[in-house]
Order: C-alpha cells, then structure tokens, then sequence
C-alpha cells in the first residue's frame, strides 16, 4: 500500500532510518532539520530544541512536526531516540568519519573508500526500512501469476532488466518495458492475476506512471519501487517498496539510487524463490545445466588437441 503518515509513525524501522526514507518527501523545514540530524546524530540532539533549530536553520515547530511524523510524541524522544541509535550503530560517525565529496585532489583510495561507505550505507538503510509485508505479498502474487511486466526508463530500466533475468530464471513468466508504446499495448492485455512492477527513482516519471496505471486499471496488482514514497508512482500502487540514496560527487538522485534499488531487486527474487522453493532449486538447476556446455571454459576442455 502507499505510504501515510499512519504507516510511518507506526512502522517498526529506527528512528535514522524513517527519518532516511522520508527525507525527499519532507517539507523544506523539516528537510533541513532531518538533514541536521542525519549528518551528525550525536552533536544535533546534544543540546535543546531550540540548539536543533539554530544549527539546522530552522525552528522549533519544524522539530516538533518532524517529530510528530516520526511518530513521536516531542523532541525529549526524538532526542534520547538518535542518541540511543547512534550509539549501537555505526550510524553516528558516518559523516564525522567520512564525506561524500570527492575531489580532484583526493586519491583513488579515498574515492575507493567513500564509494564502499556510501554504496553500504545506502542497502543498510533500504534492508532496514524495507516493508517485507509489502514485499512477502508481492512475492506471493508473482509466484502465481500468470505474466509479470516490469515498467521503466532510462537507468531505471537497467533494474527492470536485472529483475526479469532473475525471475525467469525460475521459471516465472515475465517482460519489461522501457518503450512506453510497447508498455500500453502490453499493459492494456493484463488482467486479474498478473502483476506489473514499476520502478522509478522519483516516482514521478510519467511514461512509468502511465504504463503501471493502464495495468491496474485492468485488474493487475501494482508494485513500486521507488525513492518517492509519497510520489504519484507510491500512491498508485498496492505495494510500495521503498529505496534509499546516498549522493556523492558525481552521483545524485537516480545514479545513486542504483545500489539500493538492486537491493530491493535481489529482494523480491530471493522472496519469490522461496516461496516455492523445491521448484526454485530444480529451476536453477535445470538452467544452469543448460547454459553449462555454452561457458568458455567448458567449450574449452572440450577442444581437442591439436594431434601434430
């Protein structure tokens, strides 16, 4: 289902980790303030409301309403909350230890270096406020379905991709489509009991929207996997599967997004795998042996010598 903010206040995951998931969504004041704290947890709640506001170059009602959308009830939780968390986690040093800008001075082992903490840091945080209910349910449709599209563009459409040879792989029946033509012609065919899986960074791409829409509103079950969990794209879709990014120098918005959203990917495959497993494991092995005689190393063992 889409994300409210019921749901969230609600939700299970840490506090650092809601705050992560919502943070593109969140209004401009209340942006800033979660910024404030994800960048620093330990030193943002040091002092009191009003400290927070100051650093964050916000104010006190700016707090307050994060902290009601976090599903607390006043900055005195918020407070020991952060502090609690980023004392068990890694999560209080990440930005103290190490930056996301990448410089022409800075050497290959430094870019080495932020690429492996930021790449981790954004799975842990989209594994951590994943919904595995939503992800549980997607599974279960896919594992019955009689066809699955998967809608998506540009960069996206390289998750779509990854998806469908993952699912194939099991035997599941499924397409994708960058094209959004193609898509509607294909999304107009589908019916109860298939599922169509959108992705989009955003969720706000409108060809994607277009594509997931025609599917549901011919009786497929709509998925998403977003960055947007308010976006147009989350609100549409029966599940919702939320992905997180950590930018750096030369990697925004959807570049960024491209290691969680696989995440996500290897997810739902491993769910749906499950979900039927002898049949998983036959699958696997079945294809596996079939590819096998086409392996170089194996075509090469077959090569006879040269007998001169």
């Amino acid at each position: 289902m889409a994300v409210t903010d019921a749901t969230v206040a609600s939700a299970p995951e840490s506090v650092l980790t809601q705050m992560r998931l919502l943070l593109p969504d969140l209004p401009s004041s209340m942006r800033l303030t979660a910024q404030r704290i994800l960048d620093d947890p330990r030193s943002a709640v040091a002092g009191t409301i009003n400290d927070l506001a100051v650093s964050a170059g916000t104010s006190t009602g700016a707090v307050s309403r994060l902290c009601r959308t976090l599903g607390l009830d006043g900055y005195p939780s918020l407070r020991v909350s952060v502090i609690t968390e980023a004392a068990a986690t890694a999560y209080g040093s990440w930005n103290v230890d190490i930056s996301r800008e990448i410089g022409p001075s800075h050497s290959l082992a430094d870019v080495a270096r932020t690429l492996e903490a930021v790449q981790a840091r954004a799975v842990h945080t989209t594994l951590a406020g994943l919904d595995l209910d939503a992800v549980a349910a997607a599974a279960a449709a896919i594992s019955g379905a009689t066809r699955v599209h998967m809608y998506a563009v540009s960069g996206s459409g390289v998750m779509a991709r990854e998806l469908e040879l993952r699912l194939s792989r099991i035997g599941v029946a499924c397409w994708t489509y960058a094209d959004v033509h193609d898509g509607l012609v294909a999304a107009a065919q589908l019916g109860d009991g298939d599922v169509a899986i959108a992705i989009s960074h955003s969720g706000e791409t409108d060809e994607t929207l277009d594509m997931l829409a025609t599917a549901r509103d011919h009786g497929a079950l709509a998925v998403a996997i977003t960055a947007g969990p308010r976006s147009r794209l989350a609100a549409l879709a029966d599940h919702v599967l939320v992905t997180v990014a950590e930018e750096t120098t030369f990697q925004d918005g959807p570049l960024a997004s491209r290691h969680s959203e696989l995440a996500v990917v290897e997810m739902l495959y491993l769910a749906v795998g499950q979900h039927d497993y002898d049949r998983t494991v036959q699958l696997l092995s079945e294809t596996e042996r079939a590819v096998r005689p086409r392996r170089p190393e194996r075509r090469r063992s077959h090569t006879r010598p040269d007998p001169r």
